[in-house]
């Protein structure tokens, strides 16, 4: 490609990020929050009502086959948290360069993140196919359960190199100012999903039953499409990002920023995981109907959590990028605008949990003791429920602004301090009743820590608590190294 080229594609793909990134700095914060995580909320959702969905269908075909289910998810968990680490870190790190103004610095970084995705799919994929059955024997699979889950996992794991690049590339294509696009190929893949899962669990036509099977395919396939609307994406030039061979190589310094904030996210669903392991066993020792009634009350308490997760991702570039820009009183506004809406979505859950358990339950299985255990399970399990969505905020808030060990504490502590040891001394004080009771506690604890965390944080930083609007970022400049290698460019193929 001729030096003229280079240039001109250098130039505008600057031009569309300056662009993207001046909003990120001068519109109002209620508007660049709908605006990033309006899309990210709505496709979450969506993906979050396919699980919903997958239960409901799969309940149909007994306690068994939802207990593999709740097997399998903790595993999927595992590739997830360190896919999604990958992709908050690269997404930290793009948006704190954009706001800096180092725009070639966070072009780099969304080659490599596409790297990462590739690399994480095929390591995944090996250590599980080689480890099958010891793995979802470690995580709670049983008699019934266990070839179930084996079906299950098996078509999960060939394919991970789709749902980690989905999950990554959506990352930092919302960092790179498009939330929109990333919201949209995540709300294509989950309508997808919903659609083939009945046809593919229960047979259609031509189209044979496949029972736990059709459910793992049906995912599948949904985070294909995705990946699909993506790469079209990046092929029709629409894309901030422009991309080079040599920037796909990864080096040691740019991984080292990317997981220094990332690796919070990654333990924070790793621990998750691990807890699920402990809980799954826990509760499988009582038979397969309360593991069934743990993986049903994980399952929604995931989906109630998604539009506060998709609020702390659409937070985090605008965090990054308004620290970045030095704009502290926007951070501020940012993340106790964010905190007030997770709150009140918090306490509505609340409300439906608390006051519709029976309706709730029903929804997936007629067994009346499964209906049984799960309105007790549901409500002891979300008792503090409404308060752990400030949590999130407070972890994408340390990891927008680059702090990487006051998130990884903050996301960990529900998990790692409070929760192991509550359901093992809760679950042997009270048995299974103690098993639920456990959450509740762990909920409160670490919502205590978080808040006393950000405020020490605000107080150091010297930002405000108030929701009345900043002050925009006035002007945005090319950093001068930018301009001297572009320069440079021109100059070369002058001569």
């Amino acid at each position: 490609m001729s030096d003229e080229k280079i240039q001109a594609g250098f130039e505008k793909s600057q031009q569309k990020i300056r662009k993207r990134a001046k909003a990120m700095g001068q519109a109002p914060i209620w508007k660049l929050l709908i605006l990033f995580s309006g899309p990210v909320i709505l496709s979450m959702v969506i993906n979050g009502s396919y699980t919903i969905v997958d239960a409901i269908f799969v309940g149909r075909l007994g306690s068994e086959a939802l207990g593999a289910l709740t097997v399998v998810f903790p595993l999927t968990m595992i590739y997830m948290a360190v896919s999604m680490g990958t992709g908050v870190g690269s997404a930290s790190l793009i948006s704190r360069s954009l706001g800096a103004g180092h725009y070639k610095q966070a072009n780099r970084c969304a080659c490599v993140a596409i790297t990462l995705a590739l690399l994480i799919g095929v390591f995944t994929t090996f250590i599980y196919l080689t480890n099958m059955e010891g793995l979802l024997r470690l995580f709670g699979a049983r008699d019934l359960v266990l070839p179930l889950a084996k079906q299950y996992l098996t078509i999960m794991v060939i394919f991970t190199f789709i749902h980690a690049s989905v999950l990554i590339i959506g990352n930092i294509i919302r960092a790179g100012g498009s939330p929109i696009i990333s919201g949209s190929a995540m709300i294509a893949s989950a309508i997808i999903n919903i659609i083939l899962d009945p046809i593919l669990i229960f047979g259609l036509g031509p189209i044979p039953r496949m029972e736990v099977a059709g459910a793992a395919t049906a995912t599948v396939i949904s985070q294909a499409v995705g990946l699909g609307i993506f790469l079209f994406y990046f092929i029709s030039g629409r894309s901030a990002f422009t991309f080079n061979i040599r920037n796909f190589i990864p080096d040691f310094k740019l991984l080292s920023e990317i997981y220094r904030v990332g690796f919070s996210s990654s333990v924070m669903m790793g621990a998750m995981s691990l807890v699920m392991a402990l809980a799954n066993n826990l509760a499988a020792a009582y038979g397969t109907i309360p593991l069934a009634v743990l993986g049903l009350v994980f399952r929604l308490a995931r989906f109630t959590f998604m539009p506060t997760m998709g609020l702390g991702q659409g937070m985090l570039p605008l965090v990054g990028f308004n620290y970045g820009a030095k704009q502290k009183d926007r951070v501020g506004e940012t993340v106790i605008k964010a905190g007030a809406a997770s709150l009140i979505w918090g306490l509505l859950c609340w409300l439906v949990f608390m006051i519709f358990p029976t309706q709730i339950i029903s929804s997936f299985s007629s067994n009346p003791q499964f209906i049984k255990e799960g309105i007790l399970a549901l409500r002891i399990f979300v008792l503090f429920f409404f308060a752990v969505q400030l949590q999130m905020i407070a972890s994408s808030f340390f990891q927008g602004i680059g702090k990487g060990i006051p998130s990884l504490v903050l996301s960990s502590a529900r998990q790692v301090i409070f929760l192991i040891p509550g359901l093992l001394v809760l679950s042997k004080l009270f048995g299974l009743t103690g098993l639920w009771a456990a959450f509740p506690t762990a909920d409160a604890l670490s919502v205590l820590l978080t808040l006393i965390w950000v405020s020490v944080e605000f107080r150091k930083q010297g930002i405000h608590l108030k929701l009345k609007p900043a002050s925009p970022v006035p002007e945005f400049h090319i950093e001068a190294e930018e301009v001297k290698q572009s320069s440079a460019i021109r100059q070369k193929s002058r001569m």
